[in-house]
């Protein structure tokens, strides 16, 4: 179920479930948490909860995308993904935001949190990694690949594999939370705004044409 299908109402009823299942995944891991004992925290039936989540596996998934890529739906991101990439400062401005945005998502500690438990529950239950694949990865590679695509139509940048242009910049940001999923206590920080736009501007460095970095 899609939010923008939600009524007020029912927006706010899955956020509760959301932040009930958060720190009940948190407080005692995935499978000591029972979908009972969400819908007690979160103060709605349990017939309510299934209509939102068919299981716990789509339950704690649809967590994990919200903190990782609910800002796609940020009003600044939609206006840029509509936008034309025509040349290589709106380029700039939009792979800037989506990063520094993305990167705050990524090295938040709960979002941390979550994803060292899914690391730590693959083995039980590997279709948990699939899912995680197909739904967070996803969602983000489709923001990066509509406005690499539309700076390539506009012969901004080149190359013929927008993926290819995604995976750099996906993999830079990865680093950061990469340092929170390492340490010992979890923590992880995300850096100074002008630290991922220095990175961005680097990626483009690589992808840009020569006729757009003389500009």
């Amino acid at each position: 179920m899609e939010s923008t299908d939600l009524t007020p109402r029912a927006q706010a009823k899955r956020e509760r479930i959301h932040r009930a299942a958060q720190i009940l995944f948190m407080q005692h891991g995935f499978e000591a948490t029972s979908m009972d004992a969400i819908a007690v925290a979160a103060e709605v039936s349990k017939p309510t909860l299934y209509r939102y989540y068919q299981n716990k596996e789509a339950l704690f998934i649809a967590v994990l995308e919200q903190l990782a890529v609910g800002h796609l739906s940020d009003p600044r991101l939609l206006a840029l993904r509509k936008q034309p990439m025509e040349n290589l400062s709106v380029l700039e401005e939009a792979l800037t935001l989506w990063a520094q945005e993305t990167v705050k998502h990524i090295t938040h500690p709960t979002y941390i949190g979550l994803m060292r438990l899914l690391i730590a529950e693959l083995p039980r239950f590997p279709q948990l990694g699939n899912s995680f694949a197909q739904a967070v990865p996803h969602q983000g590679g489709a923001f990066l690949r509509e406005i690499l695509e539309s700076a390539h139509q506009h012969r901004v940048i080149v190359g013929d594999d927008p993926d290819l242009g995604g995976r750099l910049l996906v993999g830079s940001l990865l680093t950061y939370a990469l340092n929170g999923l390492l340490t010992s206590d979890g923590t992880s920080h995300a850096p100074p705004p002008e630290r991922i736009a220095a990175l961005v501007r680097l990626a483009l460095q690589a992808l840009a044409r020569p006729s757009q970095m003389k500009a």
